[in-house]
């Protein structure tokens, strides 16, 4: 039964090209429609080929349009840093300066910084000099917390587990951990410590806080183990006291760019102690 119906069908393919084939002249597709017209056949409708090159084209530039979006999305990060040795002034688009201290780490996104935000993420320490805009807040984030500048000029330290901020002038709100921002102004210093979660205020201004910067080292009754530690922030060491000398010691004294090796020299010859270079923290 089926060799019959194939037999049939194949007669009839041999005598539709008899009748329509001619040499040199042969259509396929007229061929095709007169075919399909006898035997009452519905043909496909045939989309012309300037209507698949329109889609085409409509394609691409859809597909460049989103690519344009997303490239126009991507952020245009400018990173700053600071040598091992000393740090280095930078001008921001809005003006504002910062000074980063040795090792610091300064960034942004050059294609919102002044346009939608004045933020900045930083790693280490910088004292900045920002200008004022109340329509856009200047912001410095760290991997600890925010400080939200509604004043000119502060100092932000970042280390591994904690940060500290000090205001010269104005005012800067501090945000870090689960707890209430608070407000700074002049002459005030706030540390978030990750341990306790806690941002703890301080009213009295550090006069050293800056010293990393100016060179200058102001002492007035200071206890010997802040006397140390300012001399570690302002020279980048790590100092012992091989003299194991009581903290309750104090020194009154003032070094304005003075070499470390004169500033350590003068206080062992006052103190009494003997503060030496453990290790660079480079």
């Amino acid at each position: 039964m089926n060799q019959e119906r194939h037999k049939t069908e194949w007669e009839e393919r041999i005598r539709f090209v008899a009748r329509y084939y001619r040499e040199n002249v042969f259509d396929p597709e007229i061929g095709w429609k007169k075919f399909a017209a006898e035997r009452n056949i519905r043909s496909r409708v045939r989309i012309p080929v300037w209507i698949w090159q329109i889609a085409a084209v409509c394609l691409l530039a859809i597909g460049y349009g989103i690519y344009r979006m997303i490239e126009q999305n991507q952020p245009e990060w400018v990173v700053i840093t600071a040598s091992s040795t000393r740090g280095k002034e930078v001008f921001l688009p809005d003006s504002s300066r910062v000074s980063l201290a040795a090792l610091a780490e300064l960034r942004y996104d050059a294609k919102q910084f002044g346009k939608d935000n004045r933020q900045v993420e930083l790693k280490g320490k910088a004292f900045y000099q920002v200008k004022h805009r109340e329509d856009l807040p200047f912001r410095v984030q760290t991997h600890l917390g925010n400080v939200v500048v509604l004043g000119t000029s502060f100092l932000v330290r970042e280390l591994k587990t904690a940060m500290e901020v000090q205001v010269l002038q104005g005012r800067v709100r501090m945000e870090a951990g689960k707890k209430k921002s608070v407000l700074l102004e002049a002459g005030m210093s706030g540390l978030y410590s990750e341990t306790n979660g806690s941002i703890q205020v301080r009213q009295e201004a550090d006069e050293n806080c800056l010293s990393w910067k100016t060179g200058e080292l102001v002492f007035r009754e200071t206890p010997l183990p802040k006397v140390i530690h300012d001399i570690e922030v302002c020279y980048e060491v790590k100092l012992t006291d091989l003299s194991r000398a009581s903290d309750s010691l104090r020194l009154s004294a003032t070094f304005k760019k003075k070499p470390i090796e004169e500033v350590l020299l003068i206080i062992n010859q006052t103190l009494d102690t003997h503060l030496v270079i453990e290790k660079s923290r480079q």
